[in-house]
């Protein structure tokens, strides 16, 4: 069977469109209906300002996928943010807060999962006619999505606790509403938002897709989104969708491998219009946070890059973790991800060695969840904690060295017409 994706995340297209091209009759579901259409108003209305119009940085691109589509019957929340912000690190809970959490982001959240297995993140909206302005004084999305973890033990509690935010007007982000996801061990989430609204739509099965367009009923009214970046937002949520039903056409259930590979992926099919996908130049970080259904306060994990996906690797992060190495926690680390982004450009090829050490700490995190659900079985969770927490420090140390080795090697750096000049060091 054909591999949905190669090593560096990217989509064998000719495969995608030969597996689609036969099977004609085969019924789309109403989410690739609709995808479809859009993908046809790009032909007819996008290729005037395809090779023209500036790329918007801010292009976040997230999905939830629940337990009847993956192999080993998790919940998963999955974000890859782009932004203009370079500076990524992980922020854990300060001494005192009534739940403790990990964070990813730029010493704040873009997502985040807290020790009751509750994981949120955010991407920025549709310009609306009733937007949540910056005001001071008013929460950021970043510090709502941690009210959100220290406050609420579950998916629905945070639900309610972000509509008393908005109906109280504690709610700023600039001229676009907002897409919150909300998962737990049960259920999941997507709530969008501007200043005076916010639509909720819970799921249980299946997944479901974001980018920058509002979905949820009585929303429209209120977007005045330009139709470029409608389509280009558009362009990377086909993406999305169409990547996961390659992983499931080929394997039949969607995996944490298989979804640290996808979110590397950076080409469109060569007859696209756009080549967006959700991982471009602007792609800051990713993080794919796995809630386990039995223990969700130990066995869950949030799997992150700090800094460009393609340009460092992934690394498991326990939601019971008591800390992490002091260089995960400052800005070395992503800062020498953006270095090289620079210096090889996006499409550049992951190291073999990045390749093997991530199968290898995946298999190896595994066996260790594997061993911690039976410590846990026999009520021995400190005796789990402490295992997850070990082999997890092991793998961030291995991958601290491996980040560090790349960073010493010589290699040629590529100008902008694409053509190799003189090595760098």
């Amino acid at each position: 069977m054909t591999a949905a994706f190669d090593a560096s995340g990217n989509c064998n297209w000719t495969d995608v469109a030969r597996d689609w091209d036969s099977e004609p009759n085969q019924p789309k579901t109403t989410q690739e209906g609709k995808m479809q259409r859009i993908v046809s108003l790009l032909v007819l209305s996008a290729a005037w300002f395809a090779a023209v119009a500036p790329l918007p940085v801010l292009g976040c691109t997230s999905w939830m996928v629940f337990s009847d589509l993956t192999k080993n019957g998790t919940n998963i929340l999955h974000k890859n943010r782009d932004s203009a912000n370079r500076k990524i690190v992980v922020t854990l809970s300060p001494e005192g807060s009534p739940r403790k959490w990990i964070a990813l982001g730029s010493g704040d959240t873009n997502s985040a999962i807290n020790s009751s297995g509750l994981a949120v993140c955010m991407n920025s909206g549709e310009k609306c006619i009733d937007p949540p302005k910056k005001v001071k004084g008013r929460k950021s999305t970043a510090r709502i999505q941690l009210v959100l973890l220290e406050s609420c033990d579950t998916a629905a509690q945070a639900v309610e606790a972000l509509k008393k935010l908005i109906a109280a007007g504690d709610y700023s982000h600039g001229s676009s509403g907002s897409i919150f996801f909300i998962l737990d061990a049960k259920e999941g989430y997507v709530c969008e938002t501007t200043a005076t609204v916010c639509s909720v739509q819970r799921y249980t099965c299946g997944y479901t897709v974001r980018a920058s367009n509002w979905q949820n009923p009585g929303m429209y009214e209120h977007s005045r989104i330009s139709a470029d970046i409608y389509l280009r937002a558009s362009n990377r949520a086909y993406c999305a969708f169409s990547g996961l039903n390659r992983l499931l056409d080929t394997h039949g259930k969607i995996t944490v491998p298989d979804l640290l590979a996808f979110s590397r992926h950076c080409t469109m099919p060569k007859e696209a219009l756009l080549p967006r996908t959700h991982c471009g130049k602007s792609t800051n970080s990713s993080s794919c946070m796995e809630i386990d259904k039995q223990y969700p306060g130990v066995l869950s994990t949030a799997y992150v890059t700090i800094g460009h996906p393609r340009h460092t690797v992934f690394l498991p992060i326990p939601v019971c973790a008591e800390k992490v190495l002091p260089a995960m926690q400052k800005l070395a680390w992503s800062a020498t991800a953006f270095q090289r982004l620079d210096k090889l450009g996006l499409e550049a090829p992951l190291p073999p060695e990045w390749t093997k050490f991530e199968a290898d700490f995946l298999a190896r995190y595994a066996q260790a969840k594997d061993k911690a659900r039976k410590l846990l079985a026999e009520d021995k969770r400190n005796d789990a904690v402490r295992l997850l927490n070990s082999v997890a420090e092991e793998i961030w140390k291995e991958a601290a060295d491996l980040i560090k080795k790349d960073a010493k090697t010589p290699r040629e750096t590529k100008n902008p017409g694409g053509e190799s000049k003189t090595p760098a060091t």
